[in-house]
């Protein structure tokens, strides 16, 4: 038998972990719900959605770097010869564009088709105060994204409960990896999800125990964007192995702030930077 592949990719750079606080990503919307991007790193256009502008409050898109970092890691898949045979992604909307960046970079956009798996969402604890609202894959469809519309998920968005817990997670995640495995036991698989996601969708198949909570956080803090992983199987047992690809770094650019060249209280200034700062780091 031949050896299977499957790569499990997190998602680039997200506008409201890049924004934060300041006001950018979502002030970039006016009251009628138009969109002009106040930061250069924001997208330059947005899909329309069926819950309206405001459903991006709670599944971002990805900043302009997010998407090059995908096409990027794509074209570094691409120059390893690794082969992708079906592709499968989380429903949020950061996943969906960080799944055509891969295939872009990859040469692979008109030749694949990615597949919506709900199960692969990240831990529902982090959704906070609502469920996401998705954009089905009948409207990516409508909006030219390659996406399969007829596929039966392991798990619905009505099957998520907000109140899951971390073991339930895991089993989530383990669930829809063994439906994913079952449904393509030949050929490579690519999945795109969350920073948890290259723990716990590959923790039990590799036959480990769920991790304590300290020790899951810790590998969540130390996944950064675009992370793969490896897991291969030749006889039925799947091992990690590491990275097919070398890993992505790359510097933290602050927002300019042109004022400064401008003021004649430049004290002042840094004085009120460092006030922002501390409150930032504080919250």
């Amino acid at each position: 038998m031949p050896e299977q592949r499957v790569f499990i990719i997190r998602h680039g750079e997200r506008c409201d972990f890049a924004f934060g606080k300041s006001g950018l990503w979502m002030n970039s919307f006016d009251s009628r719900g138009r969109y002009r991007p106040l930061d250069i790193n924001l997208p330059r256009t947005l899909p329309k959605r069926p819950d309206g502008w405001q459903g991006f409050a709670a599944d971002t898109p990805l900043t302009e770097i997010g998407y090059l970092q995908s096409k990027l890691t794509g074209r570094a898949l691409r120059d390893n010869n690794i082969e992708i045979n079906h592709v499968y992604c989380s429903p949020a909307l950061r996943c969906i564009q960080t799944t055509i960046g891969l295939l872009k970079g990859m040469g692979l956009e008109k030749r694949l088709q990615f597949v919506v798996e709900p199960g692969l969402y990240e831990w529902m604890v982090w959704a906070r105060y609502a469920k996401p609202c998705w954009i089905p894959p009948k409207d990516l469809k409508r909006l030219g994204y390659p996406v399969h519309e007829n596929y039966v998920p392991c798990w619905t968005d009505k099957e998520l409960r907000m109140n899951e817990s971390m073991v339930d997670y895991y089993q989530r995640s383990f669930s829809s990896m063994n439906k994913i495995l079952s449904d393509h036991p030949e050929g490579n698989i690519l999945i795109v999800a969350h920073g948890a996601s290259l723990e716990t969708c590959t923790r039990q198949l590799v036959g480990g125990d769920i991790r304590s909570t300290d020790d899951f956080y810790y590998l969540l803090q130390n996944t950064p964007y675009l992370s793969c992983v490896e897991l291969n199987s030749r006889d039925g047992l799947w091992r990690l192995a590491g990275s097919p690809i070398p890993s992505f770094s790359h510097t933290y650019n602050r927002t300019f702030d042109p004022l400064q060249l401008i003021t004649k209280d430049l004290p002042l200034l840094k004085r009120e930077r460092a006030e922002r700062e501390q409150m930032r780091t504080t919250q």
